[in-house]
């Protein structure tokens, strides 16, 4: 392998065991790091000095779409103290880049949780918050989930533009195309450079393929909280599923989705998966549900959709790309991968694939304790 010649002034090496970037493998590998930023990633050499060891596989910051809460934190709190404890608490989950989601409540709720959003953007600390997820209120009363069905609307120009007012704030909106005003909410999102994501949908097929046609480039949390598949009434997950120009979000908690289809949809649509936490506010096993049984979401953060995934037979770096890369490229954002130019963000996984640290530009933010 020929290797790059880097200028090693003020450059940080870091020395790994197993260095996924996630499209290269170095086993063992080094990672080159100036000024926060990557500069090379490469094969390991025995004549490199100076390095900083990094025992177990170093892998991309993880990148989570869909962030609702983590512990005692909820982003419907709407302050950016609520933010910045879910930021610093998904640190110790290797997850490096996120967007807080806001899921569907009044207009006011909502506008004062961005707010908290772009206030908690703007400090330092914590996973790097690339902008918001609106999962709602835009959705169809018959696939609401755990939603509040007295919280749903048809969308209108006037309330898509109050939502936008903070300026690339608002980087997904998830809303059902077959609503009345959903396909030209789907434009207009599109037209600001928000990605429109279908979900909480009853869509069939040929209206899951207007609302990709109109623009929406992900489906949120696919299988949940959307019309299920048929032989004779495929609906949107179909969509989903063959449409090469559709990015799925997928919650790889092994309770959402059974992990036998996590690993089939990941091989099945390689490069367009995009596991998801849809973790919560609160503490307990695996997943909150409502009385009536209905999911609510998981409390199990994006590091385990990636242990999902390879338990399912995914390759680790198709599964930490899943997690990482896919959804940074969703978003345009140079984070999730490691190659020249992209920031220094990344996670030393143990044996197990549990975290072990995470940095952020090069700099350690944290590490599991011993005690």
């Amino acid at each position: 392998m020929i290797h790059s010649e880097v200028n090693l002034v003020d450059v940080t090496t870091f020395r790994c065991d197993r260095l996924l970037t996630p499209a290269t493998r170095h086993e063992p590998g080094l990672l080159r790091v100036r000024n926060g930023t990557v500069v090379a990633a490469e094969d390991a050499r025995p004549d490199i000095d100076g390095s900083i060891v990094l025992r177990g596989t170093v892998v991309p910051g993880l990148v989570d779409l869909q962030v609702n809460g983590l512990g005692p934190h909820d982003v419907l709190d709407a302050t950016p103290e609520a933010i910045a404890g879910i930021g610093a608490a998904l640190l110790a989950h290797g997850v490096t880049a996120w967007l807080p989601t806001i899921i569907s409540s009044g207009e006011d709720r909502r506008l004062e949780a961005l707010e908290a959003i772009a206030q908690a953007r703007a400090r330092a600390g914590g996973a790097r918050v690339l902008g918001a997820h609106l999962e709602g209120p835009w959705l169809a009363p018959e696939r609401a989930g755990a939603h509040d069905p007295n919280a749903l609307e048809r969308p209108t120009a006037d309330a898509i533009a109050r939502s936008l007012a903070h300026r690339g704030l608002v980087r997904v909106v998830t809303l059902a195309p077959e609503i009345d005003g959903g396909l030209e909410a789907i434009r207009t999102l599109s037209e600001a450079g928000v990605v429109a994501s279908i979900g909480h949908t009853d869509a069939t097929l040929d209206e899951a393929l207007a609302g990709v046609d109109a623009g929406a480039r992900m489906v949120t949390h696919l299988f949940n909280a959307m019309r299920p598949i048929h032989h004779r009434d495929p609906g949107v997950v179909a969509a989903a599923l063959t449409d090469d120009r559709v990015t799925c979000g997928l919650i790889g908690d092994a309770a959402h989705v059974h992990p036998v289809l996590v690993g089939f949809t990941l091989r099945a649509c390689a490069g367009r998966i995009a596991l998801v936490s849809d973790v919560v506010a609160g503490r307990g096993e695996r997943v909150v549900r409502l009385k009536d049984g209905t999911l609510a979401g998981s409390l199990m953060p994006l590091d385990e959709g990636v242990r999902v995934a390879t338990r399912a037979g995914i390759d680790i770096a198709d599964a930490v790309a899943a997690a990482s890369s896919v959804a940074a490229t969703l978003l345009g954002e140079p984070c999730g991968r490691l190659e020249p130019g992209a920031p220094a963000d990344f996670v030393v996984l143990d044996d197990d694939l549990v975290p072990a640290a995470t940095y952020m530009g090069g700099e350690l933010v944290w590490a599991r304790s011993h005690d």
